[in-house]
């Protein structure tokens, strides 16, 4: 069952949180198009495993476990740079913030306010806040660049055509 690539409407959600439905995904980095621009390689495969369940016996919640190994560009040294990714994070998703007063602290308020939701751009927005701002290597890889490259800087003074 690929449950990601829609979108799911209250209804639905409560739905699934009744059954207690726990599903896992597999996604390309094509699939992700805000991840797409930033991962080096396309074809990365991105595994997402969703638990929908009940809190309080009213309120849907759902735990999702995302783990892939993508490339990035590093900033310092232009070359891949490769990134673990596992998260894990827990959603109640209320209607009201005073719902949120009997919940578990662990859980993450999700306001659900539009008619539907995407699994998705919900995926894609927590990829993001996980990925460092300034991806690089631990290593001071410039200076391993330059000695690979021997470049000799010539150091002229602007003045010497004058």
């Amino acid at each position: 069952m690929e449950l990601g690539k829609g979108t799911i409407d209250w209804l639905k959600l409560l739905k699934f949180a009744k059954k207690n439905l726990s599903v896992t995904d597999k996604f390309s980095i094509e699939d992700l198009p805000r991840i797409n621009g930033i991962a080096g390689d396309n074809s990365d495969k991105i595994k997402v495993n969703y638990s929908f369940y009940l809190e309080n016996n009213t309120t849907p919640c759902l735990d999702v476990e995302v783990s892939s190994n993508i490339y990035l560009t590093c900033q310092r040294c232009l070359e891949e740079l490769p990134f673990s990714l596992d998260l894990n994070f827990s959603l109640a998703f209320v209607k009201n913030e005073n719902q949120a007063e009997e919940l578990s602290k662990h859980l993450e308020l999700y306001l659900f306010e539009d008619e539907e939701l995407s699994l998705i751009d919900l995926i894609s927005d927590e990829i993001l806040l996980s990925i460092p701002m300034v991806p690089k290597h631990n290593l001071d890889c410039l200076s391993s660049f330059k000695e690979h490259n021997n470049y000799e800087q010539v150091e002229e003074s602007p003045f010497a055509i004058l």
